[in-house]
Formats: structure tokens, C-alpha cells, sequence
């Protein structure tokens, strides 16, 4: 049986390994010239299963062209396979998406997710769970929400990082298979504006 210990460890290699990608790209930096970028997600938790790093980037009016002129330089770096963009400023998601495919050194491939957004956007927003989710994760919990995240992994699922969140802080699962039958009986295809202790979704 494998020992929550080892479960946070593995989340903290996997964490120390985005940071080297984020430091060796530049993206905070580059970034910087447009906005106020945040790293959020499973990196910003310390609860890293996925090669999967999220960045969102406020700004009063987030623009393509700029958007561009940062992240055009980082096509030219070793590792970078991919770079790709969505324009949904008048979709739900109300922001501008890039995502790059990096190739790390052992051959894995990360996937770097980076939304911006307007300073007003109504959400939700990854930046805002952040920190009420530090406050509210324990140890017991970290370890649930890993367990959950790791059997996604092994059964070859990738899985949104705030519904594991809700299931395992308001719904006490505890493992992959209950996450599973919590999600069949809950609406997950949707965005949530969900904050840890409030019950609504």
C-alpha cells in the first residue's frame, strides 16, 4: 500500500520539476510585460500529478497582439513543440488562451495552460481559490486529493484539479473509485465558482 508520505513526495518532485519549466521558459517574466501573472492550479498547491502547469495573467484589457509578441520568442526554445491559441473573449471563459507543449529533458511533455484575463472578470477564477484552498487542506486531505488525482492517472483520465477539490473537502472522498461515483451523480461539464465551505457549485 503505497504511504501518504510518498504520495506528497512525488507531488513535490512533480512540483519542483514545473518550476524548473516555468524558470527555463521564462513565462513569469515574459508575461510580465502584459499583465500580473499568477501561478495557479496544482503547482501553486503543491499537488502536482500531471505534467500540467496553469498560469493566469490580469491585465484592464488583455490583447492578442501583445499575447503574441510574449510568447512568439518561446517557439524558439529547445523543448517547445507546440504553440497553440484560443480567442474566447466573447465566450463563456470571457479571456485569452495559450497553451505550450514542452518537452522536457527525460522526453515527458508538460502542458503549460496560461488564461488572460480582464482585471474585472466575474469568474471564476483559479487565482481566487488559491488561497482559500491552502487554508483548507490538511494533511489528511492533500493525501485524499492525490489518491484521486493518481488513480485518475493510472486509469488514464485527466481530471479538473476543483472538482477533486469539492469531492474530497465537502463530499469526504477519499480514493479514485468514490470520486468516480460522486461525479456520476454531480454535473461536472460545467464552470463552477465553488470555494472551499460553501456548498453550492
Amino acid at each position: 500500500m503505497d504511504s501518504s508520505a510518498a504520495r506528497l513526495d512525488r507531488a513535490r518532485r512533480r512540483r519542483a520539476a514545473a518550476l524548473d519549466i516555468l524558470g527555463e521558459l521564462d513565462l513569469v517574466r515574459r508575461w510580465r510585460t502584459c499583465g500580473d501573472p499568477v501561478v495557479v492550479g496544482s503547482v501553486a498547491l503543491d499537488l502536482v500529478v500531471e505534467a500540467d502547469i496553469d498560469l493566469e495573467i490580469y491585465s484592464e484589457v488583455p490583447s492578442v497582439a501583445q499575447g503574441f509578441a510574449a510568447l512568439t520568442p518561446c517557439a524558439e526554445l529547445p523543448g517547445v513543440r507546440r504553440l497553440r491559441f484560443t480567442n474566447a473573449l466573447d465566450l463563456a471563459d470571457q479571456g485569452l488562451y495559450w497553451r505550450l507543449d514542452y518537452e522536457a529533458a527525460g522526453g515527458e511533455t508538460w502542458q503549460v495552460d496560461m488564461w488572460w484575463l480582464p482585471s474585472g472578470h466575474p469568474g471564476p477564477r483559479a487565482a481566487d481559490l488559491v488561497g482559500p484552498l491552502r487554508d483548507a487542506l490538511t494533511d489528511e486531505t492533500r493525501n485524499a486529493v492525490l489518491t484521486v488525482k493518481e488513480g485518475a492517472a493510472e486509469a488514464g483520465e485527466s481530471l479538473a484539479g476543483v472538482w477533486v477539490y469539492q469531492a474530497v473537502l465537502d463530499h469526504g472522498v477519499r480514493t479514485y473509485p468514490e470520486f468516480v461515483a460522486w461525479r456520476a451523480r454531480t454535473p461536472t461539464d460545467r464552470l463552477t465558482t465553488w470555494l472551499p465551505g460553501r456548498q453550492h457549485s
